[in-house]
């Protein structure tokens, strides 16, 4: 059974990751180039911005524990760490879209630049950049096990960064346009 999982499970959900890179570079470009779009795009983001982090980051929860609890990949340090960093941001999300209370954002932004720095390392580890800094490394221990790579690119600690850093975008735009609020 977990091995049917595995199978049918890593394809769908590496294809969505990459389907999710390429709206936001997409994006991230046509906001560079055209000022009805960043308009547009900054609006969405002030309308709904608690919404999109709660999907985001419930998504996130719902995807390492599939990892972990049905697929059967046990999570490394630095995947704890990660998952330290994003499972409180779902519920505080949740709670805060409940009470329609967006200065979490503030407070919450800094997990996500965390998040970023750990999932980054994790995924150049991934990708064979030894650095050596921590011993979670490509060479050895329990990170060094590479579950997923689809695409030639796509780890489960990338699936992490790309979350972490949208995250970190939306929370951005949100306060940038609202001048920090």
């Amino acid at each position: 059974m977990m091995e049917f999982l595995q199978s049918n499970i890593t394809p769908i959900v590496a294809f969505f990751t990459l389907i999710s890179n390429i709206f936001f570079v997409v994006v991230i470009v046509a906001v560079a180039v055209n000022k009805n779009i960043k308009d547009k795009v900054f609006e969405f983001v002030n309308t709904y911005v608690l919404q999109i982090l709660f999907i985001t980051t419930f998504t996130a929860v719902v995807g390492s524990l599939a990892y972990s609890n049905i697929v059967g990949f046990p999570p490394c340090e630095l995947c704890w760490a990660q998952r330290i960093l994003m499972y409180p941001q779902a519920l505080i999300f949740f709670m805060a879209m409940l009470k329609r209370d967006t200065s979490v954002i503030r407070y919450l932004l800094p997990l996500s630049l965390i998040g970023i720095v750990v999932a980054f390392y994790q995924s150049l580890t991934h990708w064979g950049f030894n650095s050596g800094l921590l011993d979670c490394t490509a060479i050895g221990g329990d990170c060094a096990k590479i579950y997923v790579l689809e695409y030639g690119y796509i780890t489960i600690p990338f699936m992490s960064l790309s979350i972490f850093v949208y995250m970190a975008v939306v929370s951005w735009i949100y306060l940038k346009s609202n001048n920090g609020k």
